[in-house]
């Protein structure tokens, strides 16, 4: 049995992770269950997308990802299936592969629209993550193929979201927060490799405010109180204040837009 790695915003306070653990041990009897989070924030799909995107690499090569934060749970909105070397993904066309699907260096995946599939169960309108994701990731744990489950799909069509993908400016960069962590430090959508220039950037606070950022390797090297700049180990840029919290200091939340200025004439570092 292929082992199935579970992402939600169920928390753990109701038994709905208890319920879909109970649908794959059921369904699926001897796959492995590993769990992800099942704390991404309620409806929090820029978040899930980072805590898929940075997990899989990490997880063994045949996972099936059962990935539910639905919105739209009920409604007609299809159930995508992707395909990434041995690694098969199912969540629901919110946007939540969009970060996985856009990683630079990356293969393209195989998709499939596995929405015809999905409707050969008997759902609740409310809990499709137990009635429709998990009997699908079972019938993959078994050894069935996205590609006998569904029809191709093409990616063009797969629901994409702007917080996806930095946008370009003149001299500077429109990204997003996409997940805060326990730490204050405010994860970006900039991947490892983003072309800044030069050492020092800055972060537009308004229309004639910005803050000194300096990029650094390792939050030590920030003095008391600084924020800076640093590639952190999901694989994003964060923004972080040493042993203080950035979210706190910026008053950002996920989801916020930030806007880093990184022209080549900004004042560099003092020897």
């Amino acid at each position: 049995m292929r082992p199935v790695a579970l992402l939600t915003d169920f928390g753990l306070t109701d038994p709905y992770v208890g319920q879909i653990h109970a649908a794959l041990t059921r369904l699926a009897p001897g796959a492995p269950l590993l769990d992800i989070s099942h704390q991404v924030e309620p409806f929090g799909t820029a978040q899930a997308a980072f805590f898929l995107a940075a997990s899989a690499p990490h997880f063994p090569a045949d996972t099936v990802f059962l990935c539910v934060v639905d919105p739209g749970v009920g409604t007609g909105r299809r159930i995508p299936g992707a395909q990434l070397g041995g690694q098969s993904f199912l969540a629901p066309d919110g946007g939540l592969l969009g970060l996985l699907l856009d990683t630079p260096g990356q293969p393209p995946a195989s998709l499939f629209d596995l929405s015809a599939a999905a409707a050969e169960y008997v759902a609740s309108a409310t809990f499709h993550g137990r009635d429709i994701f998990a009997p699908l990731a079972a019938r993959l744990a078994g050894g069935e193929l996205l590609e006998a489950l569904g029809v191709p799909l093409a990616p063009e069509s797969v629901v994409q979201r702007p917080w996806a993908a930095p946008h370009a400016e003149a001299q500077a960069v429109l990204a997003h927060v996409l997940h805060v962590d326990r730490f204050g430090n405010c994860v970006l959508s900039l991947r490892e490799g983003f072309p800044f220039a030069g050492d020092v950037v800055r972060l537009s606070l308004g229309p004639a405010e910005s803050l000194r950022l300096r990029r650094v390797l390792a939050y030590a090297e920030l003095e008391p109180g600084e924020t800076g700049l640093l590639l952190g180990s999901q694989g994003f840029f964060e923004l972080a204040v040493n042993q203080d919290s950035a979210a706190t200091r910026l008053t950002l939340r996920p989801g916020d837009p930030v806007r880093i200025l990184y022209a080549r004439d900004l004042e560099q570092p003092k020897q």
